[in-house]
């Protein structure tokens, strides 16, 4: 079996996903994973908090975490459907966004996972309503313990789209019954982002990431920023090692993040360019309200 999925992590049948960008839980750090047929229907209520919130590596001189509180029901045909919030440190008022997010997910075979889904995201005062809404596509084969898998994310909004590819390659193991510990997974994987560069702003606001852009043109006296740049490209690199422990219906996770940012052609250096570390953490509690198989 190969990486497992947000729901894997929760201790119920192994499900196959891929890594995300560096993004905060509210914009799905988690990829909400296909459910295979003849798994029983489950609720999971989920609590994320990451000591950073980053794009591709980028803070945009913002240094903050976010705390996130999720519900999510899927039912065992494949379909799910989930609602999630958004509380960044630094905002005012700190709750920044709440997700809307309805999917579809299964086998072909028994190595390739396709995943569709959709999410419309709803912005207060402190967020963006850019790129509010995101159609995703999620491919990824199985080959022994590891697996090699590619998202692609169509960003649209407010007179704007926006494009997200992910390729990754990721592994898994699992060891069962160490003591009161039920299961414990480990979940490597190492990830690439290669999109344009608008796609931030479902994260930062665009008048943070044109923040960061006047610094530099104040510092080197040029002329205001009037022509918006959206270059596409290779965005940055992400390592992360999550590592999952499931007693009973409640599971606790703990995950090492590197991220690598690279520099498209027309971005600048205020966006925050440096490589970085952090550490992420999960606490779910999930109960079948199905038998399985049935």
């Amino acid at each position: 079996m190969f990486l497992l999925g947000f729901l894997a992590c929760l201790g119920v049948a192994p499900h196959r996903t891929q890594a995300q960008p560096i993004l905060p839980p509210a914009a799905r750090a988690d990829s909400l994973a296909a459910r295979p047929a003849g798994l029983p229907s489950q609720v999971v209520l989920r609590l994320d908090y990451a000591a950073r919130v980053l794009f591709a590596g980028r803070d945009y001189g913002v240094r903050q975490s976010a705390t996130t509180p999720s519900l999510l029901y899927n039912h065992r045909s494949g379909a799910y459907a989930g609602v999630s919030g958004g509380f960044y440190s630094q905002a005012s008022p700190s709750y920044v966004l709440t997700d809307f997010s309805l999917g579809y997910g299964n086998l072909l075979g028994s190595k390739l996972l396709y995943n569709v889904s959709y999410d419309r995201y709803f912005y207060n005062a402190s967020g963006s309503a850019v790129l509010a809404n995101t159609g995703g596509l999620l491919l990824s084969y199985d080959f022994g313990p590891l697996s090699l898998g590619s998202s692609y994310a169509f960003l649209f909004g407010d007179g704007q789209t926006g494009h997200r590819l992910v390729p990754s390659l990721s592994g898994y193991q699992a060891w069962k019954h160490l003591g009161f510990i039920d299961k414990l997974f480990v979940l490597p994987s190492l990830s690439a982002i290669i999109g344009t560069e608008n796609t931030s702003y479902q994260i930062f606001s665009p008048k943070v990431v044109q923040a960061a852009k006047a610094k530099k043109t104040k510092k080197t006296a040029a002329a205001p920023i009037t022509e918006q740049v959206n270059d596409f490209g290779l965005m940055g690199w992400n390592l992360a090692l999550p590592v999952k422990a499931r007693i009973g219906h409640l599971t606790l996770g703990a995950t090492y993040n590197y991220a690598l940012p690279i520099k498209l052609p027309h971005e600048d250096d205020e966006a925050g360019f440096g490589a970085k570390s952090f550490v992420s953490f999960s606490l779910s509690y999930s109960w079948n309200t199905s038998r399985q198989g049935k």
